[in-house]
C-alpha cells in the first residue's frame, strides 16, 4: 500500500509541474503580442521543444523506459511504473512514457491518475485517442460531465470512429440526457447501418424516451438485417406492451 502511495505522490508532483508549464506555454500563446506566425510554430514544436534534453538525459529516458518494458513482460508492473515515473521526472512532456503509463494505470484500474495522464497528452499531442481515454477513465470514476468533455473533445477532433459517439451517448444516458444520447448514437449508426450493438442499443434509448414506435422501427430494420434474431423478435412483444400501457395511462 505503501509503494502505491509512493508513486501516486511521485506522480502528481509530476503532473503538478506539468500543469505549471503548460498553463505558461498556452498563456504565452494566447498573448496579444506574440505573432502569429511565431506562435504557429511554437504550437508545432511544444511536444519536441518545451524542454531540452541533453544526451545523458535522452539516454537515461530510454533506459529507464527498456526496464519499464522488461518488467512489464515478467509480470512486475509496480517496478514498471518506479521506471516509468522516473522517466517522467527527467521529461515530463515525454509523450511515449506518458502514454505506456496511463495505459498502464487503466489495466490497474487506477483511473484517476490515468485521467491525468491522459489530459496531458491530449494537451501535448492534440490527438483525440487520449481524449477519448481519458472519457473513459473519467467514466469509470462515474465522472460523467468531466467524461462528457472528453468524448466530446474526441469526436471534435476526430469524428470518424463511430465508437466514440457510442460512447459519448452512454455519458449522456448515464447523465439522464437521454435526447442528446439518441443524437450521438445516430452519428455512430450512420456509419455502420448493420452495427446490431449501436441498434440494440437505440431501441433502448427510444424506449426510455417513451418513443416506442420509433423503437419499433429499429427493430424492422434489425429484423431485415437478420430475419431469425430472436433477441429483436422478443422486443416487440415488449415494445406493443409499454406502448399499450402508456396509451392506457393519458386517457
Amino acid at each position: 500500500m505503501w509503494t502505491y502511495l509512493a508513486i501516486l505522490f511521485s506522480f502528481l508532483l509530476l503532473t503538478s509541474v506539468f500543469g505549471r508549464r503548460a498553463f505558461l506555454y498556452w498563456k504565452k500563446k494566447k498573448s496579444p503580442q506574440e505573432p502569429v506566425k511565431k506562435v504557429e510554430k511554437e504550437d508545432d514544436d511544444f511536444a519536441e521543444k518545451a524542454i531540452k534534453l541533453s544526451r545523458s538525459e535522452s539516454e537515461e529516458i530510454e533506459e529507464l523506459t527498456k526496464k519499464a518494458e522488461s518488467a512489464l513482460k515478467v509480470g512486475k508492473e509496480e517496478d514498471a511504473i518506479k521506471y516509468f515515473v522516473q522517466a517522467l521526472a527527467i521529461n515530463e512532456l515525454h509523450a511515449e512514457t506518458l502514454h505506456k503509463l496511463a495505459m498502464l494505470y487503466m489495466k490497474k484500474e487506477m483511473f484517476s491518475a490515468a485521467a491525468a495522464l491522459f489530459k496531458s497528452l491530449g494537451e501535448i499531442t492534440g490527438e483525440a485517442v487520449h481524449y477519448s481515454h481519458r472519457g473513459l477513465a473519467l467514466y469509470q470514476q462515474n465522472l460523467f460531465e468531466e467524461a462528457k468533455v472528453a468524448y466530446q473533445k474526441a469526436v471534435d477532433l476526430d469524428p470518424s470512429r463511430p465508437q466514440r459517439f457510442v460512447s459519448l451517448a452512454q455519458v449522456y444516458r448515464s447523465l439522464g440526457h437521454l435526447s442528446n444520447a439518441v443524437v450521438a448514437l445516430n452519428k455512430a449508426v450512420e456509419m455502420e447501418q448493420d452495427n446490431l450493438d449501436f441498434l440494440f442499443l437505440l431501441i433502448d434509448l427510444q424506449a426510455e424516451l417513451g418513443n416506442h414506435n420509433e423503437a419499433l422501427e429499429i427493430v424492422g430494420k434489425i429484423l431485415e438485417l437478420e430475419p431469425g434474431n430472436k433477441e429483436a423478435k422478443g422486443y416487440i412483444k415488449t415494445l406493443k406492451a409499454a406502448r399499450k400501457e402508456a396509451q392506457d395511462a393519458k386517457k
